[in-house]
């Protein structure tokens, strides 16, 4: 299962977000995913990817797509491999 596809079930599971509607190119806009629900959500994938997240709270502000997500996870999970 791919980052997108684990992403995708976490969200419609936890969020009630439509899995349709979260494609790559979704903006987190559209998605009604807001600062504070961004928070929310990384605890969410802290906890289904075995990660810590980065702290920098940039780095999460420059996300906009759900996309943008999924390759904030993908370098989060390669960072703990590499640790």
């Amino acid at each position: 299962m791919t980052t997108l596809e684990r992403l995708r079930a976490l969200l419609a599971r936890d969020f009630d977000i439509k899995p349709e509607a979260l494609t790559e190119d979704a903006s987190l806009e559209s998605l009604e995913i807001d600062s504070l629900k961004m928070i929310e959500i990384v605890f969410c994938v802290e906890d289904e990817f075995q990660i810590t997240a980065p702290g920098d709270q940039a780095q999460l502000k420059g996300l906009r797509t759900f996309g943008d997500l999924a390759a904030f996870v993908d370098d989060a999970v390669a960072g703990r491999k590499t640790a």
